[in-house]
């Protein structure tokens, strides 16, 4: 570590962790193949149910076949596999014992997913857009391919599955997180954000930087139209999706492993996918919490693993238990598991049982055959594949159980409304105001989703003035959460928010239950999002709304109640959280051992993290805390980085220890330098704040930087040949330094910069110095002041002991103190403390050299630099 940022027993801790921390591949592949299966497990060593027969029915040949992928079969009931790289699809034709397999002569490669659809086979290809493959000549051999519009994302991360739809019109085609979404005719989701509250971290080791919502998508294509309409987002990485036996659809989505240990670790899960969904993943720290009102949550969390096929047990001749499922496949643990779904309202709940696993076995994909058998494939990454078949041979009944009772009767009505109100999604209709707006308070959270989509897909002006006169206090929560979302007048945000804000202070908290409480900490915060920051006037009425509410026993109010009250920067804040992780509970540890045993290499730091599980939700607590900048006391700080240092020295996920470190980075930019020289004993660190390197002189020539032409000249081709030494001089030359800290070196007026690689990009970083006015933290706000002498000025207002210290805004950062009743006025300013024009002085590589230098955070070996520099 170039600088030391833990007390020093911390700092053994924290690199002893990087070398030992690994963890599973998610489906994102950041995994290796290493002591993976290099030959083909036997039927026999393949667990499954009493009543079930494994078969191993086709070993492939690695020369000629490669590794496959992906399954599916064609209309004659033939299967056909997908291979990556240049191998393309086989076909394998099953008669009695005797298995051929040849290769269909089309040029398709790295197949991703694939179903036959309307007499042709539709395939997705990696770093390709949709295909489809038909005979040309009906001659009985697929020998043609038409490109079809779609998404070009390639790898682990891409495009994935084309599904058929029950009504045998249309295809769901899924795309992971850094698939962009294929060009659109329509969307059933109204909008789609970051609406984060409080800034994000990027992940620690560079995973997903940059990518933004909506994450991983599905749409629907239309065939005949050739055309794509966006059904839902908000995934991480879900390689497929199923139909259950009510024609709904299921996905499997991704974890990102690298989280676990953190509060934002999400477990790989199974979800419901409707009509307008966004399941909520962010970049990075950013991820939703799934009780979001403008969320949904999975029907169920599987744990640590690597999705990759789904599969309807409906026309499986197997048990009516296995045929009302769903299969999930996991790669990484070789299992299969059976998804009992239950129908609970509009939705489902659902428990999950191993079905099937084997050690090494890294399954790909499976489907239902003709005869009634499941087929499955292994492979992914080089892998030696195999084609297996599972049979019922027990004495079960196989026929699909009919449940006609009261309660199935209940759901399949709950779902027809859910229904209903989702044909509203997407589009303008005269009735949707009307048969959705007394739905906004359902107690299913389907149906009110539902209504809430179809609201926010009509015009606001119809709607608006509805929220106001609404006296139900879920719909009320609701119905602000629709206004906040869909507001898109910038003249009438300020006032909206405002009206906002005065009919959710009407609400009363504690006739709340939890749900409705989440609920309001989600208005609040989508309204200061997306509508307008919060006010002064606002922040003292809405604390004292939300003050009894922590703690709680409900630990989700607790982080929405950390999360608003640090954004308000409520005065007592700080200590209460401080005491919140002081006196924290045991961890509960994640009941994921049966799961971990199905494979030793990725399972074991697993195993330690149940051990001695981290307290996860206290460094939440943390990370939210580090946003504030003043308020804290110096003993209230060392508190701060003794908890970080206790936390280093749990296990987690690859990024753990990276995104400690880069909270401690971020924590210690929002001290002053006097703080830090006075926290050495806590933090390690042997600060002083002068550079002790020398400062040349801008060379120039300069020009009036735009952002266009800025961009062209940073793009990250550019950045790789940037020049360290000058972009760290250059920091200081062009008077960043006299405000900012980078790396402890510089003022501590301003926001500390070293943790911008963790928080922006480069559009970000560049529209910050040629328009610092654009966006204005609060917590840097710049006050216009009248000083009882007479004399007026614009700057930084800062409690210093007994005396005001006013930073005065100008390049020469100027700073005197003032007794407080010195001061006559002060108001807002809305200009920034940074003056504009501070690069104009710079030539293009002299900007090349000072970005570059910014994006890495003052890390010569950060990865802006290119791969040679950084390792």
């Amino acid at each position: 570590m170039s600088t030391p940022t833990l007390n020093r027993l911390a700092n053994v801790v924290l690199a002893v962790a990087l070398i030992l921390h690994t963890s599973a591949p998610s489906s994102g592949q950041e995994a290796t193949t290493t002591g993976q299966a290099s030959t083909t497990l036997a039927a026999e060593e393949i667990q499954v149910p009493a009543g079930f027969v494994v078969d191993l029915v086709y070993t492939a040949k690695p020369e000629t076949e490669g590794s496959w992928a992906s399954l599916a079969t064609d209309n004659e009931g033939r299967l056909i596999v997908g291979a990556e790289k240049e191998f393309g699809l086989h076909r394998i034709t099953i008669n009695d014992n005797a298995v051929t397999s040849e290769k269909v002569p089309v040029d398709i490669k790295a197949t991703q997913g694939m179903v036959w659809a309307f007499d042709s086979l539709y395939v997705q290809e990696a770093a390709a857009t949709l295909k489809r493959v038909y005979d040309s000549d009906d001659d009985g051999q697929l020998d043609a391919v038409e490109s079809l519009p779609g998404s070009d994302g390639s790898g682990g991360h891409g495009t994935h599955a084309v599904v058929l739809n029950d009504d045998q019109q249309d295809l769901f085609i899924v795309g992971g997180n850094h698939a962009d979404v294929p060009p659109l005719v329509g969307s059933r989701i109204p909008t789609s954000e970051e609406d984060l509250l409080l800034p994000r971290q990027w992940d620690a080791r560079g995973h997903a930087v940059g990518r933004l919502a909506p994450g991983g998508w599905i749409t629907r294509f239309d065939p005949k139209a050739k055309t794509h309409d966006l059904f839902c987002a908000g995934f991480r990485n879900q390689y497929d999706a199923a139909l259950n036996r009510d024609g709904e659809l299921f996905t499997f989505d991704a974890d990102m492993e690298w989280d676990m240990g953190m509060s934002w670790y999400r477990p790989t899960r199974i979800c419901h996918v409707v009509s307008g969904g966004d399941y909520g993943w962010r970049s990075g720290t950013g991820k939703w919490p799934s009780y979001y009102e403008d969320s949904l949550p999975p029907v169920i969390e599987i744990g640590p693993g690597s999705p990759t096929g789904m599969v309807s047990g409906r026309d499986a001749l197997f048990p009516s238990r296995y045929r009302d499922a769903v299969f999930a496949v996991d790669w990484t643990f070789g299992t299969i598991y059976a998804i009992h779904i239950e129908p609970a309202g509009s939705s489902y709940t659902a428990q999950k049982e191993i079905f099937l696993t084997g050690a090494p076995l890294p399954i790909t994909d499976a489907v239902v055959g003709i005869d009634g058998a499941m087929y499955f494939v292994t492979g992914g990454r080089g892998i030696q594949s195999a084609l297996y078949r599972v049979r019922y041979t027990g004495d079960q009944s196989i026929d699909l159980a009919y449940h006609s009772n009261e309660n199935e009767k209940l759901h399949a009505n709950s779902r027809r409304i859910r229904q209903l109100i989702e044909r509203f999604h997407g589009r303008q209709d005269a009735q949707a105001i009307d048969e959705a707006w007394p739905l906004l308070d359902a107690k299913d959270r389907f149906i009110r989703h539902a209504a809430r989509v179809a609201i926010e897909s009509q015009s606001v002006d119809q709607w608006a003035a509805k929220v106001f006169d609404e006296t139900r206090p879920q719909a009320v929560i609701t119905s602000a959460v629709a206004l906040a979302r869909s507001a898109g007048d910038q003249d009438i945000k300020a006032e909206l928010q405002e009206l906002l804000v005065e009919k959710l202070l009407q609400l009363d908290v504690g006739k709340l239950p939890d749900a409705q409480k989440l609920g309001l900490f989600r208005a609040y915060s989508l309204a200061f999002i997306r509508l307008a920051p919060v006010l002064d006037s606002q922040r003292e009425p809405i604390a004292t709304q939300i003050d009894s509410l922590f703690p709680s026993t409900n630990q989700d109010i607790n982080t929405e109640w950390v999360r608003l009250s640090v954004y308000l920067q409520t005065p007592d804040v700080i200590e209460r959280v401080l005491q919140q992780i002081e006196n924290r509970p045991d961890p509960v540890p994640p009941q994921w051992a049966e799961l971990i045993s199905r494979n030793d290499r990725y399972g074991a730091p697993i195993a330690k993290l149940m051990e001695t599980p981290p307290p996860s939700n206290e460094i939440g607590y943390a990370f939210m805390l580090r946003n504030l900048r003043n308020g804290w006391t110096l003993e209230q700080r060392k508190r701060y980085f003794e908890f970080l240092a206790a936390a280093a020295k749990f296990p987690g996920g690859n990024s753990y220890t990276g995104f400690l470190r880069n909270l401690q980075t971020e924590a210690l930019g929002q001290c002053s330098n006097t703080e830090r020289q006075q926290l050495t004993d806590v933090t390690g660190e042997a600060f002083d704040p002068k550079p002790p390197f020398e400062i040349q002189p801008i060379q120039g020539p300069g020009q009036v930087w735009t952002l266009e032409h800025a961009i062209a000249a940073t793009q990250a081709t550019q950045l790789r040949k940037a020049d360290f030494e000058n972009g760290r001089s250059l920091f200081h030359a062009a008077d960043c330094g006299k405000c900012h800290r980078m790396d402890g070196f510089g003022g501590d007026i301003g926001p500390d910069l070293t943790s911008i690689p963790f928080r922006f990009d480069t559009q970000y970083v560049l529209q910050a110095m040629i328009d610092p006015s654009a966006v204005i933290s609060d917590q840097y706000q710049a006050y216009s002041i009248l000083l009882s002498d007479g004399r007026t000025m614009t700057g930084l207002v800062v409690p210093d002991g007994e005396k005001i210290a006013i930073h005065v805004a100008g390049a020469e950062a100027k700073t005197i103190r003032v007794d407080l009743d010195e001061i006559e006025t002060l108001s807002p300013a809305n200009v920034s403390q940074m003056p504009s024009g501070l690069i104009d002085r710079l030539s293009e590589t002299e900007l090349r050299d000072l970005v570059a230098y910014l994006l890495a955070g003052g890390n010569r070996t950060a990865k802006v630099y290119g791969k040679k520099r950084a390792q």
